[in-house]
């Protein structure tokens, strides 16, 4: 065995199982950490019994649990799936990530906690200590030993104990309140710090609470300059004071930062929708004075079941829904302001309402040819 890590409540060391031939990570509970040892133990059990209860490719993967007797003292371990990679904690320390490392880490991070938080579970420590970023493969979720279920029969905090980290901790927490937003906050501050290459808030515990309560972090955008707008404004939104004002949901993040990864830094280039055609009979009152119509077109749109359309290629064995040409067609109704005067045969061009772009390319126009009746 060789030490890998250290922490508050342990210690975790690279070893060997001989039973599976695998190499993994033993966390040995050591130290008091501010609580009880029965506390410290159910700690470790409930790290153990959430984190192995959830399977997914972004959680650590638990395998075993126990303790044993070591130079005549017992000790708990955990024995977890082995990361060979660094946490997102070491990294930074050599400043902040490229854009495109940042929106995979926190696509992973987001999608661990959807899963999380679909079991009704909150994590309630995100941090990038407890996020691991491997060589080739997706950031993984560590360490849900304080997580909040919905049974607050194993809710192990201790009265007067704040539990969490205070420079990730969402406002409401400090007074004992939090749900699964509390952790999309905490998200929104290690996003903002693998942008910046600091955190949002520093300073010792107390001024910490202070800042998370009542004040803003310095602007983003003074500090990253080429933060896209839409994720810039994803960060303001995870780290609002008020619930309320936050993304509603993990799975509601882990969809806009996919989109701004597509718009923004897709290897495909964006593409400039197609331009529809259609037609609209009006009366002579009509095209004498204008009026406003609903117009009810077909036309294409980007195929939801495949890439195709993102990628700009055909694969014809690829999806069935578009038979790989990347687009199905759309049915949907617009609403058309005609000019007042136009003639018979005129032809009208409405910018932006024809079919969408791609990879953030602007939708084309709709040319509707205008007939008037008698």
């Amino acid at each position: 065995m060789e030490p890998i890590g250290t922490g508050g409540f342990g210690q975790v060391w690279k070893a060997h199982d001989p039973k599976v031939d695998r190499t993994v990570a033993v966390k040995v509970l050591t130290g008091a950490g501010g609580l009880e040892g029965s506390q410290q133990v159910a700690r470790f059990a409930r790290e153990a019994a959430v984190a192995g209860g959830l399977s997914h490719f972004c959680i650590v993967t638990i395998h075993d649990f126990g303790s044993a007797l070591h130079d005549g003292q017992m000790f708990a371990y955990l024995v977890m799936e082995f990361l060979p990679g660094k946490s997102l904690s070491t990294v930074l320390e050599a400043g902040p990530l490229d854009m495109g490392k940042t929106l995979t880490t926190a696509s992973c991070v987001t999608d661990a906690l959807d899963a999380a938080h679909r079991a009704g579970l909150t994590h309630r420590d995100i941090k990038p200590s407890n996020i691991m970023l491997l060589p080739d493969g997706p950031a993984k979720v560590v360490d849900f030993g304080i997580t909040k279920g919905s049974d607050d029969r194993h809710d192990i905090t201790a009265t007067g104990i704040l539990i969490g980290t205070p420079a990730y901790m969402a406002p409401e927490c400090f007074s004992g309140t939090f749900d699964h937003r509390s952790d999309l906050y905490s998200l929104g501050c290690v996003l903002y710090e693998m942008l910046a290459g600091r955190r949002p808030f520093d300073g010792t515990s107390w001024h910490l609470v202070h800042q998370h309560l009542h004040e803003q972090p310095p602007p983003l955008l003074s500090l990253r300059p080429d933060t896209p707008p839409e994720l810039n404004d994803l960060v303001t939104r995870l780290l609002a004071k008020d619930p309320s004002d936050r993304p509603q949901s993990a799975e509601e993040v882990w969809a806009i930062i996919g989109d701004i990864g597509d718009r923004h830094f897709s290897e495909a280039p964006p593409r400039r929708g197609r331009d529809i055609a259609s037609e609209v009979r009006l009366s002579r009152d009509e095209a004498a004075d204008g009026t406003v119509i609903v117009l009810r077109i077909v036309g294409p749109k980007p195929c939801p079941d495949c890439g195709t359309a993102q990628a700009g290629v055909q694969n014809p064995a690829s999806c069935s829904a578009c038979d790989g040409s990347g687009e199905i067609k759309e049915k949907r109704s617009v609403k058309v302001r005609i000019p007042a005067g136009v003639r018979e045969g005129q032809q009208l061009r409405l910018k932006g309402l024809g079919a969408p772009g791609t990879n953030g390319g602007q939708a084309g126009n709709l040319y509707v040819t205008v007939q008037v009746g008698r």
